[in-house]
């Protein structure tokens, strides 16, 4: 595997830094400082401390937005109101927890990766209010 050309943290370019290199993958990760290692570290933690309420959340806004295509959500509010539910609770756990495919990280950076998963959960929050205001 060829070395990073980003730090797996901040996401900002190698060229001519020198490498902080992770104890444990030397060539999966890479950062432009120690202090990005173990920010990167940390941030590691947290994100796996919390990935059962990532999954609850998701979880959740799934047997939401199915349970209203069983109510025929296209001729009931209540189907609009459970779809609108679920699409926020969608967003509201992306945006808490935005976790993203380690492809994704590599590709931005932890940081970025994290910014661009809170701007989907946004995204998704809104459309659940057009849900609401629609309905």
């Amino acid at each position: 595997m060829a070395a990073r050309k980003i730090c797996s943290y901040c996401g900002k370019k190698l060229e001519g830094k020198r490498e902080y290199l992770s104890e444990q993958v030397k060539e999966a990760e890479a950062y432009c400082s120690a202090e990005c290692r173990e920010k990167h570290k940390e941030a590691l933690q947290k994100v796996r401390k919390n990935m059962k309420w990532f999954a609850a959340g998701i979880v959740c806004s799934v047997l939401l937005v199915l349970g209203s295509a069983f109510m025929e959500a296209s001729e009931s509010s209540m189907g609009h109101y459970m779809t609108g539910t679920g699409m926020f609770l969608l967003g509201l756990t992306l945006i808490l927890f935005p976790y993203c495919t380690p492809e994704t990280y590599a590709m931005f950076g932890y940081v970025k990766t994290n910014r661009i998963g809170r701007a989907l959960g946004i995204l998704t929050a809104l459309f659940s209010l057009w849900i609401f205001c629609k309905s």
